[in-house]
């Protein structure tokens, strides 16, 4: 393994991200290994190591982690393509989906807002009290009829929880609801059991990355898992990023659009989570956000010179 450099970063986040992190802050760290870079970004609470644990691995040129071993795919995808002076984007740009909004906090004024940029699916991020926000999430999706909602719950639920809140939901907005996320833990039989009791659909992202019968959504953060398009079959997946930073979000979307030009059946993604956090010089050059994805100049995954000026410090 080549010399390996690291900057950490700290993104700073608008407000609570998801139901099992009251966390405000976020400590990633890039990595530069030959001509490449990756992000390091580890989520403690759906169960990473922490940020120095994941370096530890890297100066023991041991990657154990799938965190670890996707920041150093993305760091050897991207240096390829720094080499040979060309962009990641440019034979996959059209490929790449659209995305939804995810919004932390839902409110009319905030919406209203993502409907003037132009989403037309937005996620958002349940809890166990969700239950009470159902009245205001129904006022709101009367109004605008034409949004698709998806929910996350991080497994925050019960599947009996999951059922009996299932059967709050009233059918206007059950019609508009494109999936619950991982609303409890993974069970075969449970799982089956909700998706036949409340008829909804229900996607995967923590856990296995292999698909059951009767499962058709999976939900795949690039950096935490190589999926093979001849893997999927007919199931729809859904790309996002890993709610981090900048570089983490541009490989997402470069993989997703890879995915896309394979023949891989794309839903709509998650490819605009810089919004979620204060504005720096690397998410300026994503743009104000929207479901069109603004993939930035240069080689490789881009930022070229604005990781050039960066302190490095050696890690191995």
């Amino acid at each position: 393994m080549e010399p390996i450099y690291h900057w950490k970063y700290r993104l700073k986040a608008n407000t609570r991200l998801n139901a099992v992190s009251s966390r405000r802050e976020f400590e990633g760290a890039l990595l530069r290994i030959g001509e490449g870079f990756g992000c390091l970004h580890p989520w403690p609470e759906l169960g990473d190591p922490g940020l120095e644990e994941l370096l530890r691995e890297f100066r023991a040129k041991e990657l154990i982690s799938d965190v670890a071993r996707g920041a150093f795919r993305m760091a050897r995808i991207d240096g390829a393509a720094r080499e040979a002076g060309e962009s990641l984007f440019n034979p996959v740009r059209s490929y790449i989906p659209e995305s939804h909004a995810t919004l932390p906090e839902c409110s009319m004024s905030a919406v209203e807002e993502l409907v003037h940029l132009g989403y037309s699916t937005v996620k958002l991020k349940g809890d166990r009290s969700f239950a009470r926000r159902l009245n205001s999430l129904e006022e709101i999706a009367r109004r605008w009829p034409q949004l698709s909602w998806r929910i996350d719950f991080n497994e925050v639920l019960t599947s009996n929880e999951t059922l009996e809140l299932s059967q709050r939901f009233s059918c206007h907005l059950r019609d508009r609801i494109d999936f619950l996320e991982d609303p409890c833990s993974w069970n075969r039989e449970e799982w089956r059991l909700i998706r036949k009791q409340s008829g909804l659909k229900l996607a995967r992202d923590r856990g296995s990355h292999q698909l059951e019968e009767g499962e058709n959504i999976l939900v795949l953060k690039p950096v935490r898992a190589d999926i093979k398009a001849e893997s999927l079959g007919e199931k729809t997946l859904v790309v996002t990023s890993n709610m981090d930073h900048a570089l983490g979000q541009c490989f997402a979307a470069q993989q997703a659009g890879t995915l896309g030009r394979q023949g891989v059946r794309l839903s709509v993604g998650g490819l605009q989570t810089h919004v979620l956090f204060e504005a720096d010089q690397f998410t300026e050059r994503l743009g104000i956000g929207g479901p069109t994805f603004t993939s930035p100049e240069g080689p490789g995954l881009g930022f070229d010179d604005i990781l050039e000026k960066l302190p490095w410090k050696r890690l191995s």
